[in-house]
C-alpha cells in the first residue's frame, strides 16, 4: 500500500436517492499524474470533494468504500484536515475570500510576520510582515507567467485572473503531497495552460502526486502518466499513457462519437450594428485601452487574448459593469452605458463567465432562471391578472423551460430543481436558454464553453451558430479557446495588453496568430 500516496477503493456516493458515484476506484503514485475525465454530473468533482473533505459530503450522510493516503486507511472529514497532510485543491469554482487583496490569498495560513516581534511575541500573534507577503505573492504569480498587482482585491479581479491566485496558493505551498486539480484550465488560453503544465511537471518531478481533472483531453494526453475515466459515475476506462488517444477518450466520456461544430458560410455583410471609439474599460486585471472596433450586423465575432490582456472587458464595459471611457454607439446612437435595464432594451445581453456569481441565481428553479430576464426586462411570460397586473404565466414558462431543457440536453430531476445542484455544464446551458429567450441584437458571450465537456461543448457551439444563423442574431464571443473560436467565428479580434493587435479571419495560419498575440504585426483589417 505504501508504494501509493492515494488509493481509492470501491468508493460509493448517494445525494438522497440519487447515486453519483459507483464502486469507483484509482491510484496516485508519489511524482504521478493522473488524469481523471468525465462528462459534466459524471461524479469527478464528488470524488475530489470527498479526498478534500468538504463538508457538503458529510452533511449528505458521508460514502462507502475505502480512502488510503499514504499508507493509512483515512476519513477526511474537513478541508482544515486535507491541507494538514499536505493535501491541497484547485477548484473549478473557485475558494478565494473577495474583500481580500491577491496577496492575502495566496499567503492565507502561511503570512510572514515581522521578525523583531517574533522574538517578543509568538508567531501567531506576531505582526503581519505585508510588503513580504506581496512580495512573495508577486513573484509565484510571475514564476506563473502572470503579472497582477498582488494588493488588487479579489472582487475587483477577472475570472481568469483568480484561477491564476487559486493555482498560486497551491504551488506555493511547501508541504504538498498531493495536488487535486478541478478543471484548472478551464479559463486559460493555450499559452496560459502550457505555463500551468509545465508548472504541473516540475511539481511532479518533485515527488508531488496530482490528480488532474480537464475537459482538454490535449492536456490530458501531454501530461497524465494514466487516465481513469467517468461515466454516470462508474469507472469505464482506464489507460497508460502510452494508450491514450483523444477520439477513444471522448468516446469513453460520452458514450458517443461527437459531431464537431462548423461555421460553414462565413458572414460577409458591412452594416455596423455597434461601433466603439476610442473605448477604454477599467477592469482589474483586465483592461482596455482606447480600442477603436466596429461589429458587423449579423456576425460572429470572436475575441480572443492571453489571460489578462483584455478579451473580457468589452462585454462587462458595454453593460457599465466597470468604469469606462469612449463611446460605444448601437445603431447610429450613443448607448446609456450603466443604465443596464435600458442596454438591454435597445437589443444588447450579456452571458457573464463568471456564471455562478454573476449569470444565475442559485437558490431559484431551473424554470425561472431562464424566464428572469425576458420577465423582468422584456415583459414577456406574462399575462393581465383581472386585465390589468401582469403577473407571470407559468404555462408559457413552463412550456419554454420544458422546450429548452430537451434541445439543449439538460441533465436535471426537473425543471423545479434549484440551478445551484446542476453541474458547471448544465448550469452554463441554463444561462444560455435565458439569453435565446430575450432573443436580443447582440449578444456578448463571454468564455462560453468554461468548465463543459467535450459533449456539451458542441452543443453549446451549435446553439449559438444556430442563433446566429436562424435569428439574424450579432454575437460577440470572448473565449480563451481559439480553436473554437476558428470554427464559428467570422471574424477573430485579437488583443494584446489591452489593444486590439489583428482582426483575422478564421483560416487565418497559427504563426498570423502567434504575432497578433504577442503585439507582432498591425491590425490589417479596417
Amino acid at each position: 500500500m505504501e508504494e501509493y500516496i492515494l488509493k481509492v477503493e470501491n468508493l460509493n456516493k448517494y445525494f438522497g436517492q440519487n447515486q453519483v458515484l459507483h464502486q469507483v476506484h484509482l491510484s496516485v503514485k508519489p511524482g504521478e499524474i493522473c488524469g481523471l475525465i468525465g462528462a459534466n454530473g459524471s461524479g469527478k468533482s464528488t470524488l475530489m470533494n470527498i479526498l478534500f473533505g468538504s463538508r457538503v459530503i458529510e452533511k449528505t450522510g458521508g460514502y462507502e468504500g475505502e480512502v488510503w493516503y499514504d499508507g493509512e486507511k483515512v476519513q477526511i472529514r474537513s478541508a482544515k484536515d486535507a491541507i494538514a497532510r499536505g493535501i491541497g485543491m484547485i477548484h473549478q469554482e473557485f475558494i478565494l475570500i473577495p474583500e481580500m487583496t491577491v496577496a492575502e490569498n495566496i499567503k492565507l495560513t502561511r503570512e510572514n510576520t515581522k521578525k523583531k516581534f517574533n522574538r517578543i511575541l509568538k508567531p501567531e500573534i506576531s505582526y503581519l510582515d505585508k510588503k513580504k507577503d506581496q512580495e512573495d505573492a508577486g513573484k509565484i504569480l510571475e514564476e506563473l507567467g502572470f503579472q497582477i498587482d498582488s494588493s488588487y482585491l479579489i472582487k475587483n479581479i477577472s475570472v481568469n485572473a483568480k484561477q491564476f491566485v487559486e493555482i498560486a496558493r497551491e504551488v506555493d505551498k511547501q508541504d504538498l503531497k498531493l495536488l487535486l486539480l478541478d478543471e484548472p484550465t478551464a479559463v486559460l488560453n493555450e499559452e496560459d495552460a502550457r505555463k500551468l503544465m509545465k508548472v504541473l511537471k516540475n511539481l511532479a518531478q518533485k515527488g508531488t502526486a496530482i490528480l488532474f481533472c480537464s475537459h482538454r483531453l490535449h492536456e490530458i494526453c501531454e501530461i497524465c502518466d494514466h487516465v481513469t475515466v467517468l461515466r454516470d459515475g462508474e469507472v469505464v476506462s482506464e489507460y497508460k499513457k502510452e494508450e491514450l488517444d483523444m477520439e477513444k477518450l471522448a468516446k469513453d466520456m460520452i458514450g458517443y462519437d461527437i459531431c464537431t461544430v462548423k461555421k460553414e458560410t462565413r458572414n460577409r455583410k458591412k452594416d455596423k450594428i455597434i461601433s466603439f471609439q476610442n473605448f477604454s474599460v477599467h477592469m482589474p486585471g483586465e483592461a482596455l485601452h482606447g480600442i477603436d472596433l466596429d461589429v458587423y450586423e449579423g456576425e460572429i465575432l470572436g475575441i480572443t487574448s492571453f489571460s489578462g490582456h483584455g478579451k473580457l472587458a468589452l462585454g462587462y464595459g458595454v453593460m457599465g459593469m466597470f468604469p469606462v471611457e469612449g463611446q460605444a454607439v448601437l445603431q447610429g446612437l450613443p448607448l446609456d452605458i450603466g443604465n443596464v435595464k435600458k442596454t438591454i432594451e435597445r437589443g444588447i445581453f450579456l452571458l457573464p463567465d463568471d456564471r455562478k456569481n454573476m449569470g444565475l441565481l442559485l437558490e431559484h428553479s431551473i424554470c425561472e432562471n431562464m424566464m428572469f430576464s425576458g420577465f423582468y426586462g422584456k415583459h414577456m411570460f406574462q399575462k393581465k391578472a383581472f386585465g390589468i397586473l401582469p403577473i407571470r404565466d407559468w404555462k408559457q414558462i413552463r412550456a419554454y423551460a420544458e422546450k429548452q431543457i430537451e434541445k439543449l440536453d439538460i441533465k436535471c430531476e426537473s425543471m423545479d430543481q434549484n440551478t445551484g445542484e446542476l453541474s458547471g455544464g448544465n448550469q452554463q446551458k441554463v444561462c444560455i436558454a435565458r439569453a435565446i429567450a430575450v432573443n436580443p441584437k447582440v449578444l456578448f458571450v463571454m468564455e462560453p464553453t468554461r468548465g463543459v465537456d467535450i459533449g456539451a461543448k458542441e452543443k453549446i457551439l451549435d446553439m449559438l451558430v444556430r442563433m446566429n444563423q436562424e435569428q439574424g442574431m450579432t454575437i460577440v464571443a470572448a473565449s480563451s479557446e481559439l480553436e473554437e473560436l476558428k470554427r464559428i467565428s467570422d471574424r477573430i479580434a485579437v488583443l494584446c495588453e489591452g489593444k486590439l493587435s489583428r482582426i483575422l479571419p478564421p483560416e487565418a495560419s497559427e504563426k498570423e496568430f502567434a504575432f497578433a498575440y504577442t503585439g507582432g504585426e498591425k491590425n490589417s483589417e479596417k
